[in-house]
């Protein structure tokens, strides 16, 4: 066994280097046979089992203790142990948590099961989320023509501070109570605002299997409440100290990169054991680069190490959105070379040239 992993070490990291060159010239890293990057089956079934008894284990300590302190302070170790719980689930969206398909699935859903919500729900949205990145639809940093800015601001910083994960629960649970098959939401026209833009995604979920997600939800935490005597207020601050966390750092891999599909993402310098908790999740640029290399192998065929601070860009996601025409022009939101970006702040009265 120890001689086939060191042959299988060996011939991935032979493999060519992702090139960020290439990719801005538009020559994407091609698609690599994926047994030159094999899944770390064993230890992603190891992980995912440790995960989901780190979770429950801080809940119930969480939960049977009076002092506000030591409740907070589980539920910011809840927080990270979480973080590290949706990077296993975002493996399983791309099929690369375990190499048996149904096995896969069946660990994304209970892995999901904790955030709360459907990971179907979440399938499908992050799916789409690498085809439209950094497009209108998704251009939460920017105030778009036509919008308002003091209400985009507010919803940022709503979004942000733990909306985008409370959404998540919430959207899976309606459109579970939906007696439907498909969802068939009417094509928007040009000037729909953004956000019946970005609920088009909703055609491609399934109700019954938000339903088969949530019924499995249900009964984990049926079980986990009545077993493990966990109480509501203190599963409350878990989870608002857990959906801020979450929530804020989503957006940090994206906000103010250039408007372009794949290069809109950023690899960040993180803390080294942080790094390996989040399963490499701040190579989030190689990870749009080479969607299908599993989590482990990411900082090898990364064109560079990361040295853009991971704290230093957190700190910056809490500026308000800007003006469009700060942004990349749109023409390089999918494909071609990235243009120098004007500096609109030094000349004002400079002609925009989109």
């Amino acid at each position: 066994m120890e001689h086939a992993a060191s042959i299988d070490e060996q011939k991935w990291r032979k493999a060519p280097m992702i090139s960020l060159e290439h990719a801005a010239s538009g020559r994407y890293a091609s698609r690599r046979n994926r047994s030159d990057y094999p899944i770390p089956n064993n230890l992603n079934l190891v992980l995912a089992a440790a995960q989901m008894v780190a979770a429950l284990t801080l809940l119930s300590l969480a939960s049977h203790v009076r002092n506000d302190c030591v409740v907070f302070g589980y539920a910011f170790c809840f927080a990270f142990v979480m973080q590290c719980g949706f990077c296993l689930a975002h493996e399983v969206v791309h099929r690369k948590l375990h190499s048996h398909r149904g096995l896969n699935l069946c660990l994304g859903i209970v892995l999901f099961s904790f955030f709360p919500g459907s990971l179907h729900f979440f399938e499908v949205a992050h799916l789409l989320h690498h085809r439209r990145n950094r497009s209108d639809d998704e251009l939460e940093d920017y105030v778009l023509p036509g919008e308002t800015a003091w209400l985009k601001r507010m919803v940022y910083y709503l979004l942000i501070s733990g909306l985008f994960w409370l959404l998540l629960p919430l959207s899976s649970i309606v459109v579970a109570l939906i007696p439907l098959q498909r969802i068939r939401l009417p094509q928007p026209d040009v000037n729909a605002g953004s956000f019946r833009k970005f609920a088009q995604f909703l055609n491609g979920v399934r109700p019954g299997r938000v339903r088969r997600d949530l019924l499995v939800a249900a009964i984990v935490w049926t079980a986990a409440i009545a077993e493990l005597h966990l109480r509501l207020g203190a599963l409350a601050i878990c989870y608002a100290v857990f959906g801020f966390s979450w929530a804020s750092q989503q957006y940090i891999y994206h906000v103010r990169t250039p408007r372009h599909a794949v290069l809109g993402a950023l690899d960040l310098k993180i803390w080294k054991p942080l790094g390996w908790l989040y399963l490499h999740f701040n190579y989030h640029l190689t990870h749009h680069l080479a969607m299908w290399v599993p989590w482990n192998y990411l900082p090898a065929v990364a064109s560079q190490a990361p040295e853009q601070s991971y704290a230093a860009t957190y700190a910056r996601l809490f500026k308000p959105p800007e003006k469009l025409e700060y942004a990349w022009p749109n023409e390089y939101q999918t494909e071609g070379p990235l243009p120098s970006k004007p500096d609109h702040r030094m000349n004002p009265n400079m002609e925009l040239p989109w």
